[in-house]
């Protein structure tokens, strides 16, 4: 069980985000390019908003998986390595608090600001309901959970890679590699040089397999389990890794 004392490493996580300037960059940038290609479309992936006579934001929520291999990273790799080349893991360890909780905190103030990244788009949605014609709001709320449960997910992987460094540009590229594998193990550019029941094993355990079904406005429960089944793979091991260290 958590310890009340894991809030404040939780605000403290959190608070540092907006402290460091390189989080306002990569967060600012990501909203802007966002924006940029929900209204221009980008390379037929995802097509212009003006163009899809739709009154939807599925565009920008199609994005969003995108954007994670990019931000997660940046968000990620300072999460534990910074706290080891520094030495401060070692003062954490003196505080009230055990391994669960200083994993539970990191993890849940990056999820946290990830999840910024999503619900930016809330005044987006609100004025296309507003002037377009039946917005869908099923399943539109069936997109975020998607993109938050996607998040945590990634964000996971991220703080258990951080783990393993002491220099956040190593832990940055481990982050970005892994990402990029789970978002590209689903599609026809890996799929097509493995055998087909291998890779549809290996499909299945990508995040943009299971984003698929909320992109479409479903929430099925085996999706949602996956997710929070791979959240607590990861935070299992990293909390097994850091009790190693002892």
């Amino acid at each position: 069980m958590l310890r009340k004392n894991w809030k404040y490493l939780f605000y403290r996580e959190l608070s540092n985000y907006y402290n460091t300037p390189i989080a306002y960059v990569f967060l600012s940038v990501c909203l802007m390019m966002n924006y940029l290609f929900f209204f221009l479309g980008i390379f037929g992936l995802v097509p212009a908003f003006w163009d899809t006579k739709e009154a939807s934001i599925r565009g920008y929520l199609n994005l969003i998986p995108i954007t994670f291999l990019f931000l997660v990273p940046a968000v990620t790799m300072r999460l534990w390595s910074e706290e080891r080349k520094n030495g401060t893991i070692e003062l954490l360890r003196t505080l009230p608090l055990d391994e669960l909780d200083m994993v539970v905190a990191k993890f849940a103030a990056a999820w946290v600001f990830v999840s910024i990244l999503i619900y930016a788009s809330l005044p987006l949605a609100m004025f296309t309901w507003i002037f377009g014609e039946n917005f869908d709001w099923g399943s539109t709320i069936a997109m975020y959970v998607g993109a938050t449960l996607m998040a945590g997910a990634y964000v996971s992987s991220g703080l258990v890679l951080s783990t393993l460094t002491r220099e956040q540009v190593v832990a940055f590229v481990m982050i970005f590699i892994m990402g990029m594998f789970m978002f590209l193990s689903n599609y026809y550019v890996v799929s097509r040089h493995l055998n087909p029941d291998l890779a549809r094993v290996i499909g299945f355990f990508s995040h943009s397999y299971h984003y698929n079904s909320f992109s479409r406005g479903l929430i099925r429960f085996s999706d949602v389990f996956y997710y929070t089944s791979f959240i607590t793979l990861m935070l299992t091991i990293n909390i097994w890794l850091l009790r190693k260290e002892r």
